[in-house]
């Protein structure tokens, strides 16, 4: 009985915190892991105005070479996958490192849809945590020295001189994540632990021992104890433990009741 008991109480409440805990995790997990990934998205985009900013004064002097040296310096970083700068019609001009496909056809897709809008857009960014790659597109502004100098040939009406990709290696990020995760499953297991081992000591404190200790003093009372020799309540059964009681006293002084009726019948 008690067995039953013990997996009818337990089981529910166990599934229940369990779930609750499960949903909170993934939920809390997919909260962070977008905080993150938005954090990364960031320091990318500072990484690629940075490459802009020191490839402006280079352009404004039409110095290939300088572009070119600062493109295959920033692409000897170890988690540099792509870096790009296309023309105002989407044609590489310079690479300081080729990435991989998965991270081309990405953008491809970027460049492309820049061609598309006549005006100046946003940052383009791509996440791709399968392969571990984080990309951003962007274009590079317009300005006035870029149709005033004498070297350059641009007309003012353009306001977009060209793009430049940068596709980087998320694979810190990945990590850190897969980390994230590990420590969440460890936390659910010990909640599960927790909740199976925390329930049954309550249970067995505030319920099952106090129901043992009732079940011994019915036993005790159909054996013929009276009220006063059955052991002292613990009151953790409440209402139930009293009206027990109070019925073995009654039944104590119905016994005396009949007792003193039969005595009555002898003498008279």
């Amino acid at each position: 009985m008690f067995d039953n008991l013990i997996a009818r109480a337990i089981v529910p409440i166990t599934v229940a915190v369990t779930g609750f805990v499960i949903f909170g995790c993934v939920l809390l997990y997919s909260f962070i892991k977008a905080d993150m990934t938005a954090e990364a998205s960031r320091q990318l985009d500072r990484c690629a105005n940075t490459v802009i900013k020191a490839t402006k004064s280079a352009m404004m002097e039409d110095d290939r070479a300088a572009i070119q040296d600062i493109m295959a310096n920033v692409g000897t970083r170890s988690d540099v996958a792509l870096l790009k700068i296309y023309d105002h019609l989407g044609n590489t001009r310079f690479a300081g490192l080729e990435g991989p496909e998965s991270l081309e056809g990405v953008i491809d897709g970027h460049i492309a849809g820049y061609l598309e809008e006549s005006s100046i857009a946003e940052a383009r960014h791509a996440v791709d945590h399968a392969n571990g790659h984080i990309a951003v597109s962007l274009p590079i502004p317009s300005e006035p020295q870029c149709y005033t100098a004498a070297c350059h040939v641009h007309a003012e009406n353009e306001q977009v001189l060209g793009f430049l990709s940068v596709g980087v290696s998320s694979i810190n990020l990945e990590k850190t994540l897969a980390l994230l995760r590990t420590r969440m499953i460890i936390f659910s297991v010990m909640v599960l632990f927790l909740t199976v081992g925390g329930v049954m000591a309550l249970l067995r404190v505030n319920l099952f021992l106090p129901i043992l200790r009732l079940t011994r003093n019915a036993e005790l009372a159909t054996q013929g104890a009276s009220e006063a020799e059955l052991p002292k309540s613990d009151h953790k059964l409440g209402r139930l433990n009293k009206d027990f009681r109070l019925l073995v006293k009654q039944r104590d002084q119905a016994r005396q009741e009949l007792l003193a009726c039969k005595d009555a019948d002898k003498e008279g």
